[in-house]
């Protein structure tokens, strides 16, 4: 794999602590412009702690007002589900910081997917600048499943590393469930891209990644790291095997 800058951390609220400060720093830096920052996140259990971090000791650290938050993925349930990308986001994070709801572009898990998938394409087109023909973010924040997908890109789907369309409906491989995700060259196309991973069970999976061993190139992660200027925070459990 490409070099890429990997930071690690004892545990994983040190890993959302660094994370937390250069969001801070980024989103300060560009209201000092006059400039909005483009935020996107993912979900998943792992952004937790960063959530709280920021609805927390830093919520009085970040201007709010200059955050316009979007989303990597969201699951294809409504809002209240507990499997909400946004609902949880909303329970962490948003209900508890000053962010505009004007700057809140969450993808509407409850609406048919193929007609989300369109309406969220357009927003992105409306809402956020565009470079190199696509979309571009400030800072987009991913995380890496246990089967190595990130979004919901999964090693099923790998056609939406590379894809003419910004976002798209899938299914997870396993369950069924139906999903909207943004697609491998919008994520590319970011100003930042950070993996946040922690835990063991990404222990072997990164390995494989980062060593270019066993089935590496089954998984959307190394792609993602291949093909963008991507950084990873990860803990010691998640790097026990690096």
């Amino acid at each position: 794999m490409k070099e890429t800058n990997l930071y690690v951390y004892s545990e994983p609220e040190r890993v959302a602590e660094s994370i937390a400060n250069l969001i801070v720093e980024k989103v300060n830096a560009k209201k000092e412009q006059g400039k909005p920052f483009n935020l996107a996140i993912s979900g998943g259990n792992t952004p937790n702690i960063l959530f709280s971090m920021l609805a927390e000791e830093f919520a009085d650290k970040v201007a709010w007002d200059s955050v316009r938050l979007f989303w990597v993925d969201e699951r294809c349930v409504k809002p209240d589900d507990s499997e909400s990308n946004f609902g949880n986001a909303h329970r962490i994070l948003l209900k508890h910081v000053p962010i505009p709801k004007e700057n809140i572009f969450n993808i509407q898990g409850d609406k048919e997917p193929t007609e989300e998938v369109l309406r969220y394409q357009k927003l992105l087109k409306k809402e956020l600048p565009e470079k190199n023909g696509f979309p571009f973010f400030d800072l987009i924040l991913l995380g890496m499943g246990d089967d190595g997908h990130t979004a919901s890109i999964f090693p099923d789907n790998m056609e939406l590393i590379h894809s003419s369309t910004t976002a798209a409906a899938v299914a997870h491989p396993i369950t069924g469930q139906k999903r909207i995700t943004l697609t491998g060259d919008v994520i590319c196309n970011s100003e930042h891209i950070i993996f946040l991973i922690t835990g063991h069970s990404k222990a072997e999976i990164l390995e494989e990644i980062i060593h270019e061993k066993g089935d590496f190139e089954r998984y959307p992660t190394y792609y993602i790291l291949e093909n963008c200027d991507a950084e990873l925070y990860l803990d010691d459990e998640a790097t026990e095997k690096l």
